[in-house]
């Protein structure tokens, strides 16, 4: 039985993809959608040149937040208009494959659904993908999609 699917949502094409299936897959079985968003800065700030100025542009943890926020209320939308009757959105802070574990334990979720790449594609590569840090580490079924 598939009650409760946590997926993680960063803005990315591979998120959205991983929203849209576990709507589909929420909305079939009549289960609890939770949907997660872990806020990540940059990996460095990023410069925008203007002339001869430039400006260094970077996000404060609060902007950050407020963004994700956004983010989880159009994820809800989304999923709603799929036909999933039971919704929770919540902002996660930490290392996004611990904390995308940690609050899959914390409900016991059935399966967790996520994008195989996101926008921190160059962590991934330094470090490992979130998808595969979860995959191996997950205490449950863990759907992996491709965009």
């Amino acid at each position: 039985m598939i009650d409760k699917i946590l997926v993680a949502v960063d803005g990315s094409e591979h998120s959205q993809k991983a929203l849209e299936f576990a709507s589909q897959l929420a909305a079939k079985f009549q289960g609890r959608l939770h949907i997660v968003h872990v806020p990540q800065g940059p990996v460095s700030d990023r410069v925008m040149f203007l002339g001869g100025a430039s400006v260094t542009l970077h996000a404060t943890p609060s902007e950050l937040e407020d963004a994700g926020r956004s983010l989880l209320e159009a994820s809800r939308r989304i999923a709603e208009q799929a036909g999933v009757a039971h919704v929770e959105t919540r902002v996660l802070g930490g290392d996004p494959a611990d904390a995308i574990i940690a609050d899959a334990r914390d409900i016991s979720a059935d399966v967790i659904v996520l994008g195989s790449r996101g926008l921190g594609d160059l962590g991934g590569l330094l470090l490992g993908s979130v998808s595969h840090q979860v995959n191996h580490r997950a205490p449950c079924t863990c759907i992996t999609v491709r965009a």
